[in-house]
């Protein structure tokens, strides 16, 4: 089985009461180097990579994961082997082509190591700003005309960055975005070695690409998070992507049908040999201790952070699955999703640097010691 962890990186500390922590310089370096140690320990334990959300302007120093591709930069330059992806980038509000840029080039400093994750943007605050130029704020799929143009821009530039990385040169005129755009282009080495005819005959660029496209064939695998919208599942299945849900025990008698959903999308849209296995991977919140006590303490600190920072206006997260039993317990659940939905990819959620790096890393062997080594060896 593979195990992966989602990072979610605090410039604060469980009981603190500091006020801007995200924007203070020596708590980033000190998440920073926090999370660094983390995922070198990670590595060593048998996980197969991390990944972190998308977010901007958390000057209150909560999940401060601005940029995730630097940090996968950052950590693939410390680990030999250990995948670094996103859950997700952002594919409404951002610009689609210099994303696929950014991607691609990471994928070949890593040497193949990367995973793609996009998602629609969840946080009004900064979507809505850095999207002003497309009039695009946040999903709340309430089929709003707001949420709407959210969607269609999530799939033109999915569209547009796919073609980016696969075909040789791209033409596209969208809703949101031209590429390329309508310009006047006479440059000798276009004519040499630009392709086939990206000039039409008055003079205007009509096709061109991104340098590079990705290392990896056709490109890096895509994921996607996903709660409960029955599109957003049956686009990414039929694009090859995999769902991650963190979904509840007590929501888990929707999976039967999304995956029938997901299968029958992924079907028609040619991807015939499609299986449970290549649309979802599971996940939860960890948070195991060395023994039942520490598993309490950690299981407690974590429920208040959950009450002020998510199941809060806006937001109103659900909490979804969490793993905080013994070896035994946690090792019986994860074998029992795995034969239930007959898939092996997992996520852990893991906040670093909130809690303590002692309580953390207990958690993250714990885990591997009980879970990971088992099924693994």
């Amino acid at each position: 089985m593979k195990f992966k962890i989602l990072a979610i990186p605090f410039a604060r500390q469980h009981g603190e009461d500091a006020q801007l922590a995200g924007r203070d310089p020596g708590r980033f370096n000190k998440m920073m180097h926090t999370l660094r140690d983390q995922m070198v320990l990670a590595e060593e334990l048998g996980y197969e990579g991390f990944c972190l959300t998308e977010h901007h302007m958390q000057v209150e120093g909560v999940e401060c994961t601005t940029n995730p591709l630097f940090w996968n930069m950052y950590i693939a330059q410390h680990t030999k082997n250990f995948k670094v992806g996103q859950l997700g980038m952002n594919l409404t509000a951002m610009n689609p082509i210099t994303t696929a840029e950014n991607i691609a080039m990471l994928d070949h400093m890593t040497g193949g190591r990367v995973f793609a994750g996009f998602s629609r943007g969840n946080t009004p605050r900064w979507t809505a700003t850095m999207g002003q130029h497309l009039d695009i704020t946040s999903a709340e799929s309430d089929k709003s005309e707001a949420d709407q143009r959210n969607r269609r821009a999530m799939y033109e530039n999915w569209r547009l960055i796919k073609s980016l990385w696969t075909d040789d040169l791209t033409e596209h005129q969208g809703e949101f975005w031209n590429f390329p755009s309508n310009v006047e282009w006479e440059f000798n080495p276009t004519k040499l070695w630009g392709g086939d005819n990206p000039v039409d005959g008055n003079k205007i660029l009509r096709k061109s690409g991104i340098v590079p496209r990705p290392l990896q064939k056709p490109h890096p695998k895509v994921y996607a998070p996903f709660s409960y919208s029955m599109e957003t599942a049956r686009f990414w299945a039929s694009e090859g992507a995999k769902m991650v849900s963190f979904v509840t025990a007590d929501k888990e008698e929707f999976m039967p049908v999304i995956l029938e959903q997901c299968l029958a999308a992924a079907h028609e849209n040619g991807l015939k040999e499609t299986t449970n296995n290549d649309v979802l991977a599971l996940g939860a919140h960890l948070m195991m201790g060395k023994t039942p006590a520490k598993t309490k303490e950690y299981r407690g600190m974590f429920d208040t952070l959950w009450k002020q920072a998510y199941d809060a206006p806006p937001y109103h997260v659900p909490l979804g699955r969490v793993w905080d039993g013994s070896r035994q317990q946690v090792l019986d659940q994860v074998c029992t999703l795995a034969e239930r939905y007959q898939i092996d990819e997992f996520f852990v959620w893991h906040h670093v640097n909130y809690f303590g790096d002692e309580i953390e890393q207990e958690a993250l062997i714990e885990f591997a010691e009980g879970v990971i080594k088992q099924v693994n060896g």
